[in-house]
């Protein structure tokens, strides 16, 4: 009998399919009733705790920034003397296709449209709303949103290649767990890791289905929006990806990424060359220097004194600060 081998282990693997099971399930069998408490929940932690994001978020930019301008920004993530495994342009590709990807295709036009219209903004004269349209897009989207993959990407990076501890999220707690991320505390803290990661890209994967959807009907290459066509969209891009993992990030991953950037960067320039390409320009320069004027601001403004864009708050900014965290 041949005996498998796995890295696969019962303790996270079981509780991880369990719960993610679970609520695949809740929702496929009662959406409305599952929506609701889902709902409910996510109400709660957002106006009761709204702070600990901004403040956990803010922290995770501090402390990046005090990184690289500290000595502890030369320390390299890996022996002494080693060198860069992939060119700056593919280590940036990469960044870009695996962190961000589909939900900055989408939301690079749906977001700053939907603030621009959004009805809280109403009383603020056009060019405002159009400058704050840019502002908050360039918010949501910036600075703040690769501090937190910097934060989780430099501590797995530093105690797997640093420490050769496992490639997981419970290495990162060895100063404050030591040998116990091995037992039981590693164990809940990967099965926490794992959920929330399966549901954040959950959102990142419904989102681009969505817009490939109807690009597709657009077209005139797909009849309608059914759900039929969008299950087999999420097989094909699934698919995809399982292939694009299981090659290795040196052919898959790496190759993926590039075409996906260089695919980018054609039709930037397409749409930097075939439109207002003055007013384009000029608008970008303006909404940066915005962007850079109104950066402390943005990041401690709670809308707490503001009753009628609170809601809004909540569900641009502090989804956007959950859904970059999981």
């Amino acid at each position: 009998m041949i005996k498998l081998r796995t890295t696969l282990k019962r303790g996270i693997v079981w509780p991880s399919l369990a719960f993610i099971i679970g609520v695949c399930m809740l929702s496929a069998i009662f959406p409305a009733a599952t929506e609701q408490s889902l709902n409910v929940v996510k109400n709660f932690i957002f106006v009761n705790f709204n702070w600990v994001y901004v403040w956990a978020v803010t922290l995770f930019v501090i402390f990046l920034i005090y990184i690289m301008a500290s000595s502890y920004g030369k320390i390299k993530l890996g022996s002494n003397d080693s060198k860069p495994s992939y060119s700056f342009f593919s280590w940036i590709s990469m960044l870009f296709a695996a962190g961000m990807g589909i939900g900055l295709m989408y939301f690079s036009v749906a977001e700053p449209m939907q603030h621009y219209s959004e009805g809280v903004f109403s009383a603020l004269p056009p060019v405002k709303r159009a400058q704050n349209a840019q502002l908050y897009t360039f918010f949501h989207w910036g600075i703040h949103a690769w501090a937190i993959y910097g934060v989780v990407g430099l501590s797995l990076a530093y105690f797997s290649y640093r420490y050769r501890l496992p490639l997981s999220l419970r290495s990162c707690f060895y100063p404050l767990l030591k040998n116990k991320i091995k037992g039981k505390w590693g164990d809940a803290i990967d099965v926490f890791a794992l959920c929330s990661t399966f549901f954040g890209i959950t959102t990142t994967l419904g989102f681009g289905v969505v817009q490939i959807n109807s690009g597709l009907v657009n077209v005139h290459l797909l009849p309608d929006t059914g759900f039929v066509y969008q299950v087999l969209i999420v097989g094909v891009l699934v698919t995809l990806s399982v292939l694009s993992a299981i090659s290795g990030v040196d052919k898959g991953v790496r190759i993926l990424s590039n075409l996906n950037v260089v695919v980018v960067i054609i039709l930037l320039l397409l749409v930097l060359a075939l439109g207002p390409t003055i007013y384009l320009i000029g608008s970008f320069t303006e909404g940066i220097g915005n962007y850079i004027n109104s950066f402390f601001s943005l990041t401690f403004n709670t809308h707490v004194y503001e009753d009628n864009t609170q809601q809004w708050f909540y569900d641009w900014t502090i989804l956007y600060w959950a859904w970059w965290i999981s």
